[in-house]
C-alpha cells in the first residue's frame, strides 16, 4: 500500500509542478505583455509631445501680422517708380519683414511708422524710421537704399529727403 500511496503522491506532485510551471509561464507572459504595453504607451506619449510641438510651431508660422489689423501700408506717387521695383528694394532692405518691424523687444525693429521717399535723380530710396513712443515729427532715424548698387546707404543727413516725393508709408496699428 505504501507503494500505491507513493505513486499517487508522485503523480499529484508532478501535477502540482506542472500547474506551478503553467502559472509561472502565464505570469511571465503577462509581465512581458505589460512591459511591451508600457513601452508602447511611453513611445506614443513622446511622439504626441513632438506632435504638439510641431502643431505649436506651425501655428506660430501662420500667426503672421496682417495688413489692416496689425499694420497699414500705403503707396503713393507710383507714376515715379514701379511698385515691383519699390517692393523688391523694400524686401532687400528688410522693410517687408513686418514681424520684425512690429517686434518691440531689443531684437525687433520697434517701429511705429516708416516713410519712404524716392530720389529719382540718384535712384535712391530714403527712409524715415519713427520708433514706438516718438514725440514729434522730428523724432526719427534716417536710412536709405541705392537702387542701382542694391546696397544700403549710411550717413544720410536730415536734408536727404527734403523735396522728395513720398512713395511708401508703413504704420504700426498695434501701438496706436
Amino acid at each position: 500500500m505504501k507503494k500505491v500511496q507513493f505513486e499517487r503522491k508522485l503523480k499529484n506532485l508532478t501535477k502540482q509542478l506542472t500547474r506551478k510551471k503553467f502559472i509561472l509561464f502565464i505570469a511571465g507572459f503577462l509581465m512581458i505583455v505589460l512591459i511591451c504595453l508600457l513601452l508602447f504607451v511611453f513611445h506614443n506619449k513622446q511622439s504626441s509631445v513632438s506632435h504638439s510641438e510641431i502643431s505649436q510651431s506651425s501655428s506660430q508660422v501662420t500667426n503672421q501680422p496682417k495688413e489692416g489689423k496689425d499694420y497699414t501700408v500705403q503707396y503713393s506717387n507710383l507714376s515715379l517708380i514701379k511698385r515691383t521695383t519699390l517692393n523688391s528694394a523694400l524686401k532687400k532692405a528688410s522693410l517687408f519683414d513686418f514681424k520684425y518691424l512690429l517686434n518691440t523687444s531689443d531684437d525687433g525693429g520697434n517701429d511705429a511708422k516708416i516713410l519712404v521717399y524716392y530720389n529719382q535723380a540718384n535712384q535712391q530710396l530714403v527712409f524715415k524710421f519713427y520708433q514706438n513712443g516718438y514725440q514729434s515729427e522730428n523724432d526719427y532715424q534716417i536710412g536709405g537704399y541705392d537702387l542701382q548698387k542694391q546696397t544700403a546707404i549710411h550717413g544720410l543727413q536730415a536734408s536727404a529727403f527734403n523735396g522728395l516725393p513720398l512713395v511708401y508709408t508703413w504704420e504700426n496699428l498695434q501701438t496706436k
